[in-house]
């Protein structure tokens, strides 16, 4: 059984979210302005920060980075790859991570999307959607610098957790479906499973 955060740490959650939001913005930065640390180009495909952000505690990590236009939707500015420790036993020599859940902003750092991506998208260790749904109610990137970016993260994980499970189990009912004889490795199946997110509904259902 998947224990969900509960309703009042989902709303502290929520509540953290924008003020950290409403904190960058007074200072006319964002989450993703926070890694580009003042770098005057922004170039697409590249991982931001460099090298991945990764807290040193947990092993949580976490990357942004942007595709070309036609890649992504239109008020999209980037996402954030975030990516949990591979079970002991599991990982391999030059690759310790799975996915957990990719978050879409626009240049404002607001939230858009979360979608999953197939095995082969980040290289990573591959985990069913029920040992990956576990960890979205004690996600730990509190440590991963930049601080204020990796808690941010942590609190976006607890608030959207009940989205993030079911488009784990939707990715894994997708590529169940194909018709490739390795699923995990057909470059035809990108983002199996996406929905939309709205920071300010999600708050509101929450405060009812």
């Amino acid at each position: 059984m998947t224990l969900l955060p509960n309703r009042q740490t989902s709303l502290r959650a929520g509540h953290s979210v924008i003020a950290q939001i409403a904190t960058w913005a007074s200072e006319r930065l964002s989450a993703p302005s926070r890694l580009l640390n003042g770098a005057q180009g922004f170039v697409e495909w590249a991982h931001y920060p460099q090298p991945d952000a990764v807290d040193p505690n947990s092993g949580w990590r976490f990357y942004y980075h942007a595709h070309p236009p036609t890649q992504r939707l239109s008020s999209e500015h980037g996402h954030f790859h975030i990516f949990t420790p591979a079970p002991e036993g599991k990982a391999r020599a030059d690759v310790n991570f799975s996915h957990l859940i990719a978050i879409s902003t626009d240049l404002r750092g607001l939230p858009l999307r979360l979608f999953t991506t197939n095995r082969w998208v980040t290289n990573e260790v591959w985990q069913p959607a029920e040992a990956m749904a576990r960890l979205t109610s004690v996600p730990a990137l509190g440590h991963a610098e930049p601080r204020d970016v990796g808690m941010w993260l942590n609190n976006l994980v607890m608030l959207f957790a009940e989205d993030i499970i079911h488009l784990l189990r939707a990715r894994d009912s997708r590529i169940a479906k194909s018709r490739s004889r390795a699923p995990l490795e057909d470059h035809r199946l990108r983002i199996p499973s996406q929905r939309r997110i709205n920071l300010a509904r999600r708050l509101q259902m929450l405060e009812a």
